[in-house]
């Protein structure tokens, strides 16, 4: 199994992000390894209704930057991966982009930074384990994965390697 052998791995993972290029092939996975997955998405709908792994997912719309969405998914859960992450935010001046090297195809608007985007609703992910581990948690562990496209650069993406090699300012390629 993915998250380890023992009677106490996790049966339930939630992956915050499932319906973009990582998030999907996360879920798809984890489906393969016989996991119940719950995948989280603004849209709540499956990337690619014709995958049989895909199907067996449990699909919900959920804003992963409201803190009270996320510790009830992250409550009916036994792990979490968290895979939302932008590829291009408005501050790089590269959003419309998004369209054709995300693999959900978003476009963010204009409170979409990497900050508030991706490491906010990790942080959100953060503060809702710890909630739920609490003082009176009989768990020691709650096994949460953090997965990132971001900084990989776009080589199995259509058009990818012209982004990467004409589009992307250097600072993003760093």
């Amino acid at each position: 199994a993915a998250f380890g052998n023992s009677a106490n791995a996790p049966k339930k993972v939630a992956v915050f992000g499932g319906t973009g290029y990582v998030g999907s092939a996360v879920c798809e996975r984890l489906i393969q390894k016989g996991y119940d997955v719950t995948a989280i998405s603004r849209r709540g709908t499956n990337p690619k209704p014709n995958d049989t792994n895909l199907n067996q997912v449990k699909w919900v719309k959920g804003d992963a930057t409201d803190p009270s969405t996320v510790k009830k998914i992250v409550n009916e859960n036994d792990a979490v991966v968290h895979a939302i992450g932008l590829l291009f935010d408005v501050d790089s001046g590269l959003t419309n982009l998004n369209k054709i090297v995300s693999g959900s195809g978003s476009l963010p608007d204009e409170k979409s930074t990497y900050d508030n985007i991706t490491r906010k609703t990790m942080f959100n992910v953060c503060d809702a384990i710890e909630a739920k581990m609490g003082p009176f948690s009989k768990k020691e562990k709650f096994p949460l994965c953090f997965v990132s496209a971001a900084e990989a650069g776009w080589p199995d993406v259509a058009g990818g390697s012209f982004v990467e090699n004409t589009l992307a300012p250097d600072w993003l390629k760093q």
